[in-house]
């Protein structure tokens, strides 16, 4: 007699097929999250890097223009004919120092860019001179190429010189390291007029100083900028910087002045 064996069906069942799916959609959905972290972290990366470069590059240009200023052409190692970019007791219309203006977003200053020996077009009212400056404006550091008077950020010409389209700056401040008598003896204000000899260290310049005192200042600016990338404001940078200006600023004290 024969006995009839029914055939076994092979497959998977509605149910097994939906959890397959799940545990599937799942590992996909962890690749694609690792995929979009690993390709969103890049973009910060880069986009860190670009801002670091750029901002860099800004204070280095700022940097190295600002501790030019006061240079003369026709400096000599008499004082019969003192630099007018740093000597206080110039005529009206010279310039006698650097300004940091507008609570200290704006450095004005000037230089003999030419080596001239003169101050081009000083003679005449009104004209272009060889000043020149930064300051923050409109999230941007505006570069001066040149201008009229020493005291006026919006005057003479001014162009971008960062890229507007990646680089927003939210804070730009210059200010002086103090040029006082310091406590532990490192003054960087020296009276040449009290000093004993040529081969003896000058005194440092105090509120003892006296009228018609001959004094030379060494002067820093301390740089302080923050950028942030345009598109992304989480990507942020604060970088710092000081420089020395290496024509140092020659004074006679007097009453009339702010030669320390």
């Amino acid at each position: 007699m024969r006995v009839k064996c029914k055939k076994k069906n092979i497959g998977f069942t509605l149910i097994e097929i939906m959890i397959s799916l799940v545990l599937g959609l799942i590992v996909i959905g962890g690749a694609i999250s690792i995929y979009i972290a690993t390709v969103g972290s890049s973009s910060n990366t880069l986009k860190s890097a670009r801002l670091n470069y750029d901002l860099e590059s800004t204070m280095s240009i700022m940097m190295n223009d600002i501790k030019r200023a006061g240079y003369w052409g026709g400096a000599n190692d008499g004082i019969a004919t003192p630099n007018p970019f740093t000597n206080a007791d110039a005529a009206a219309g010279a310039v006698t120092n650097i300004n940091i203006l507008n609570n200290g977003t704006c450095i004005l200053y000037g230089y003999d860019a030419n080596s001239s020996g003169f101050l081009d077009d000083f003679t005449l009212a009104g004209a272009s001179r060889e000043l020149y400056g930064f300051k923050l404006e409109d999230n941007s550091i505006k570069m001066r190429s040149n201008g009229t008077v020493t005291n006026d950020c919006d005057d003479g010409a001014w162009e971008n010189f960062i890229d507007e389209n990646q680089l927003s700056i939210t804070n730009l401040q210059f200010s002086f390291e103090p040029i006082d008598a310091l406590a532990n003896g490192n003054s960087r204000c020296w009276n040449q007029t009290q000093k004993v000899s040529d081969d003896v260290t000058p005194l440092i310049c105090t509120t003892s100083a006296v009228n018609g005192d001959y004094l030379i200042q060494n002067r820093m600016v301390n740089i302080k900028m923050t950028g942030v990338v345009k598109n992304d404001a989480n990507v942020v940078k604060n970088l710092s910087g000081t420089v020395e200006i290496r024509n140092n600023r020659i004074c006679t004290r007097s009453a009339a002045n702010n030669c320390p």
